[in-house]
C-alpha cells in the first residue's frame, strides 16, 4: 500500500500510535483523491506525536479517574458533528500543514476513549458535503446528522451514548483555561430547551459539568440553554436523552489545547458511564 510504504520511507513507523495511524492513513487516502501535496501529512504527523510527548510528559499533574473499564467489545458511544467544518486555529507559517477541525477531535476523542476501555464510532460522513450534494441551507445540518444518527442506530444497536462535537466562534481568552499549567480549550454544553428530552437531558449534562467544575476547576463554560425564534432548539437531543452536544474550544484554540480538553472529556464521559451502566 502507498501509505504505508511512504511512511515507513519517511521514518520508522513503530513510533506512531497505532490509532493515530489509521486517522491519518483516512485523511491520506482523502487527501490524495484531492491532490493534495502528501508531503503535508508527515508533518501533520510530526505535530500529534508532539501531542502525544506532551501530554505524556503532564500525566503525573492531571487528574485520572480509576482503573475500572466498560465490560464490552461493543461501540456504546457514537460521535458525530453537525458542523464537520467547523475549524481550529491555522496559520500558514505553522509546521502543522494540515488544518485541524472537529472532525480531527472526534478521532482523537475516540482514541481517548478507547484507552478507557470503551469502544466508540465516528462518523466518517461530512455533514457539509451532504448538505452542499443537496443544496440545502447550513441549518438543515442537523437534519443531516440526524439521518446519520439514525443510519448509525440501526446498523449498531449497541450504541447508547450520542456526542455531537463543535468548537464556538467566540474569541480565545474566553475559550482557553490553564489548570496545573496545562493549557486547555474550555468546555461548553448546550442544551435545546424545546425537545422533549429535555429535563432528561438536563439530568446527564449537569452530571457530567459537576464532574468538570469538581476535578478540573475553570475548564467549564457551563450549560447554555437555547429555545426561541432563530434558534434550532432541539439540536437532535429528541432522538435520545443521552445526544449530548458539547462545544470544545473556539476558532482561536490550537488542536494540542483542544486534545487536553479531549482526555478530560473521555474521563467525564467514562465516569458518568460507570456510574450509570
Amino acid at each position: 500500500m502507498a501509505f504505508t510504504y511512504y511512511f515507513s520511507y519517511k521514518f520508522n513507523i513503530k513510533d506512531i500510535d497505532t490509532n493515530i495511524l489509521t486517522i491519518l492513513e483516512n485523511d491520506f487516502k482523502r487527501e490524495k483523491d484531492e491532490k493534495v501535496n502528501i508531503d503535508l501529512v508527515s508533518s501533520y504527523i510530526k505535530y500529534l506525536k508532539g501531542i502525544k510527548h506532551f501530554k505524556e510528559r503532564k500525566k503525573e499533574e492531571t487528574k485520572e479517574v480509576s482503573n475500572i473499564v466498560y465490560n464490552t467489545n461493543e461501540a456504546i458511544v457514537y460521535i458525530y458533528n453537525t458542523h464537520s467544518d467547523e475549524e481550529y486555529s491555522y496559520q500558514k507559517n505553522d509546521l502543522y500543514n494540515i488544518t485541524p477541525t472537529v472532525k480531527t477531535a472526534s478521532y482523537i476523542l475516540e482514541d481517548e476513549l478507547k484507552k478507557l476501555g470503551i469502544n466508540s464510532i465516528v462518523e466518517s460522513k461530512k455533514t457539509i458535503d451532504i448538505v452542499n450534494e443537496r443544496n440545502l441551507a447550513y441549518s438543515d445540518s442537523y437534519k443531516v446528522s440526524r439521518e446519520l444518527m439514525e443510519e448509525q442506530k440501526l446498523k449498531n444497536n449497541s450504541l447508547i451514548y450520542f456526542i455531537d462535537l463543535h468548537r464556538d466562534s467566540v474569541k480565545k481568552n474566553i475559550t482557553t483555561t490553564k489548570i496545573n499549567d496545562i493549557s486547555y480549550a474550555k468546555v461548553m454544553f448546550l442544551l435545546g430547551l424545546e425537545n422533549k428530552n429535555y429535563i432528561e437531558n438536563k439530568k446527564i449534562i449537569s452530571n457530567m459539568n459537576d464532574f468538570l467544575n469538581e476535578n478540573y476547576r475553570g475548564l467549564s463554560r457551563g450549560i447554555y440553554e437555547k429555545k426561541g425564534k432563530g434558534v434550532n432548539g432541539v439540536y437532535n437531543q429528541d432522538f435520545n436523552a443521552n445526544t449530548i452536544l458539547i462545544e470544545v474550544g473556539g476558532v482561536d484554540n490550537t488542536i494540542d489545547e483542544v486534545s487536553n480538553s479531549l482526555k478530560v472529556i473521555a474521563n467525564m464521559l467514562y465516569n458518568y458511564i460507570n456510574l450509570n451502566k
